[in-house]
């Protein structure tokens, strides 16, 4: 009779991803995921909700493909989101981990996103289209570059970049949203052109934010 060897998890201080259809099975036991499909290169497709919350993961155990669900990972240590599936058909919830960049996760998800509670920069390798609301309070954004197309609410308190956009980001639809960005108000995420600002204010019928917050984390070129 075969055995099969214990699949171990989690010993390395990278991703260390199954390696045979029988080591995702083991897996996916381990963290009771069901309705899975393994593909070809071993990811998986849930035709379900994924759960790995609270687990003090550092890294996912797995590449997932496609959730049909929702998919949390949220209150963990992750400082990648590697293995992330592609595509969710419900939320996606990553919030209080180790994160400074969203690269790996899913590009499209058809309910909230959330990844406040993180140490991220900037929004590069996020979602490209949010179903629901999208939440990262609590983060270090310094600007807007890398914005998905949202449906719902954005939160974006806490973050640095909230001091220029707070006037109209929670309710603000993707072409405000790009005209912030098209007017190249922040330069190398730590400089605000005030003239550019100004003319954004102006062109949207805004109002002006407080100078004297902004230069606390920027430098203002008049």
């Amino acid at each position: 009779m075969k055995h099969i060897k214990p699949y171990k998890i989690f010993e390395s201080n990278s991703p260390n991803f199954p390696t045979t259809r029988e080591e995702v099975i083991q897996v996916c036991e381990k963290h009771e995921i069901e309705n899975y499909t393994i593909n070809d290169d071993l990811s998986i497709d849930v035709d379900d909700n994924v759960h790995l919350g609270f687990k003090m993961l550092e890294y996912l155990p797995l590449k997932f493909n496609y959730v049909s669900g929702s998919f949390n990972c949220f209150y963990n240590k992750l400082t990648s989101l590697e293995g992330c599936p592609q595509k969710v058909g419900g939320s996606f919830g990553c919030f209080y981990n180790n994160l400074e960049s969203l690269e790996g996760c899913p590009q499209t998800v058809g309910g909230d996103f959330s990844c406040s509670d993180n140490e991220l920069v900037s929004l590069k390798g996020g979602p490209h289209t949010v179903g629901g609301n999208f939440n990262c309070v609590y983060n270090k954004l310094t600007d807007l570059e890398n914005f998905p197309e949202v449906s719902g609410n954005v939160y974006i308190t806490e973050n640095p970049v909230d001091l220029l956009v707070y006037t109209f980001i929670k309710n603000a639809n993707s072409f405000m949203i790009e005209d912030f960005i098209d007017y190249e108000i922040v330069r190398n995420g730590d400089t605000v052109m005030l003239d550019r600002l100004q003319t954004f204010i102006r062109d949207n019928d805004l109002k002006m934010p407080d100078l004297e917050d902004i230069k606390e984390h920027y430098k203002i070129i008049e």
